[in-house]
């Protein structure tokens, strides 16, 4: 009765602790991914194109989005329906996690008899900790939760069966081991991508607790065979034979695969520290700015993290049969990293990634109580006692980090303040800034300071973006922009491109299609474009943001009357990516420029891949047809 009461009271100081952040704003990728639900609520697309024309991750994310379309259907496209949703979401992870980690802990010897209680702390503490407000309150990261939450009912699932197997209840095991944990990890495949680290979740189960028991050990051969091995082996496989497709978006990054993989210790190190010890000022969303590793001992923390990763590892191989639940935790902490942590060439560093790793943490951390004397030698507290008032203060000081970040993220000028604060080397921080500057505050200077800092800053991409950026700013203002001024910013692009430079261009070539700038002509702002494409030309085309820079030159080449040259663009766009609206440009390209069958044959290839829900696709490819009719 106490554990559940502990339980109820975590949940409901959660959701007064994250009251106040459900009314931000919308931050980042909120609105290119929550745009789709805001059309569909006004009738221009249909619920399919949302959920099934995401771009994001593997599998588009299909059950993420279809969240978000329950969302707004009951409270409208508006951050605090979603984040509501996501608090929602939130309670649903805590008390599904309640009941995996009680199973976990009542498979431990020592500390069995105290499980549903020791739980209760394990889960009240994640709930409460502030490391979770940056998956919480930031609308999208829905998608991290689904995900978490899949993973945890796959475990749940798993644990189930697996004392059924120890009771021989072969009936109630199969099926559960077999057709439930793979619907549940299917679901947080299509949530999240990161829901593949579930049957390797398994396996630390499997070792920390169930390491010596024998019965059915083929049924236990086999799960892990389907689930585990063959899904390693077939991306091992992927991965050898076509690694430029893995690998691709390294040419888009500041950093190697060495050194991403040599940052990463820096950076869970960072993320342990920061759950132990949270250091809410420091946190947040611009943590771009974190430095990669280009050595050893380039930082000497390098070298450091890796070693104490080692050393607490082997600690907790050490101490498995006297605390399976700290090594359980802290394999689960490391392998729930296991996919954003790796050589998939993602951003370094980010708080929401530790949503689900965190739990095993604090389980590990949790799981250390197995190790203490039942008799303190001071006498002045017992154990209970002792344990109740640090798991107290630690929930107290949880507690009232998370409202307070929870204020902070209720407002943007806030967020804002607090990450120029502790991240001013962060672009993320910078852009922020100035489009703060125009929109709330219609202070072009405050753009222009923001624009300044990224300029005078040791990163040569960010001064690339700064200047770009200086030139679109000139053009809003009204101010004289010339050849001259552009080509200052072209001057200065780096051997390949990122998805840093996409968008500073494009809301260059936006603006001046809408309005004009000045004698800065879309034809020179494509030639711009097209210099920088070609001082990328090592760049591998198949780069996201090399084929989508390509797409913008075609579509600025078009624009100022020169058709032969975005053919040229598009055609190479269109190649590299094999995207939709590349090949339906291209297609219009053909047609206006009368190749007819050239028209038709790709006209005949998109109509067989745009879905017919894709009401904005095929109005576009209705566009050349109607071109090739008027020939």
């Amino acid at each position: 009765m106490l554990a559940r009461l502990v339980l109820l009271a975590a949940m409901a100081l959660a959701v007064f602790a994250y009251w106040a952040g459900l009314s931000g704003p919308f931050i980042f990728d909120d609105l290119p991914n929550l745009s789709p639900v805001e059309s569909w609520l006004k009738g221009e697309i249909s619920w399919q194109s949302v959920m099934f024309g995401n771009q994001s991750g593997m599998m588009g994310r299909p059950l993420s989005m279809a969240s978000f379309l329950l969302s707004a259907e009951l409270g409208g496209h508006t951050p605090f329906a979603y984040k509501f949703g996501n608090l929602i979401v939130h309670l649903l992870c805590g008390f599904i996690g309640w009941q995996v980690v009680r199973r976990l802990l009542a498979e431990d010897p020592r500390l069995a008899a105290r499980a549903d209680l020791l739980a209760s702390v394990v889960v009240a503490l994640w709930l409460l900790h502030p490391i979770n407000a940056s998956t919480v309150l930031y609308s999208v990261q829905r998608m991290a939760q689904l995900s978490t939450l899949f993973v945890l009912l796959s475990l749940w699932t798993y644990l189930i069966a697996r004392r059924q197997l120890i009771e021989g209840k072969l009936a109630a095991a199969l099926p559960s081991l077999f057709v439930l944990f793979p619907v549940f990890m299917l679901a947080g495949l299509m949530s999240k991508e990161n829901a593949a680290v579930a049957p390797a979740l398994c396996l630390v189960i499997e070792l920390a607790y169930f390491l010596a028991r024998a019965e059915h050990k083929r049924i236990r051969q086999a799960f892990f065979a389907a689930f585990l091995v063959l899904p390693l082996l077939a991306a091992a496989g992927a991965f050898l034979f076509a690694p430029s497709k893995l690998l691709v978006s390294y040419s888009e990054r500041d950093f190697t695969l060495i050194e991403r993989l040599m940052t990463q210790p820096r950076v869970l190190m960072d993320y342990i520290f920061t759950i132990l010890i949270p250091r809410t000022p420091l946190m947040g969303l611009y943590t771009d700015d974190f430095v990669p590793s280009r050595g050893l001992f380039a930082p000497v923390t390098t070298a450091i993290s890796i070693l104490a990763l080692l050393v607490i590892s082997a600690l907790a191989v050490k101490l498995r049969k006297r605390a399976p639940s700290f090594f359980a935790g802290w394999f689960f902490f490391l392998v729930a990293h296991g996919i954003e942590s790796s050589i998939i060439p993602l951003e370094l560093y980010f708080e929401h990634r530790n949503y689900l790793p965190a739990l095993g943490l604090i389980l590990a951390v949790v799981g250390l109580v197995a190790l203490l004397p039942q008799e303190l030698p001071l006498n002045i507290f017992t154990p209970k006692q002792l344990g109740t008032l640090i798991v107290g203060g630690f929930a107290l000081s949880f507690l009232f980090a998370t409202a307070g970040r929870a204020n902070v993220w209720a407002a943007p000028d806030t967020m804002l303040e607090q990450g120029l604060k502790h991240h001013p080397g962060s672009m993320r921080a910078q852009l922020e800034r100035a489009t703060m500057a125009l929109q709330q505050h219609a202070n072009p200077q405050g753009a222009y300071d923001a624009f300044a800092d990224l300029l005078s800053g040791s990163n040569p991409r960010y001064r690339v973006v700064g200047r770009i950026s200086w030139v679109t700013l000139d053009c809003m203002t009204g101010k004289t922009v010339t050849s001259t001024d552009l080509q200052r910013a072209v001057s200065q692009a780096q051997p390949s491109l990122s998805m840093a430079e996409v968008p500073a261009l494009r809301l260059l070539t936006r603006f001046s299609r809408e309005r004009g700038c000045g004698q800065l002509t879309d034809s020179m702002i494509a030639d711009g474009i097209v210099t920088m494409l070609d001082r990328a030309s090592n760049q591998p085309d198949q780069s996201r943001a090399k084929w989508l820079t390509r797409f913008l030159a075609a579509e600025t080449l078009l624009r100022a009357g020169r058709s032969e040259d975005a053919q040229k663009q598009a055609e190479l766009a269109w190649k590299a990516s094999g995207d939709l609206p590349a090949g339906v440009l291209l297609s219009q390209i053909y047609a206006s420029r009368k190749m007819k069958a050239e028209a038709q044959q790709l006209v005949g290839m998109l109509e067989k891949r745009i879905k017919p829900y894709d009401k904005q696709g095929l109005a576009e490819l209705a566009k050349t047809r109607t071109l090739l009719q008027q020939q």
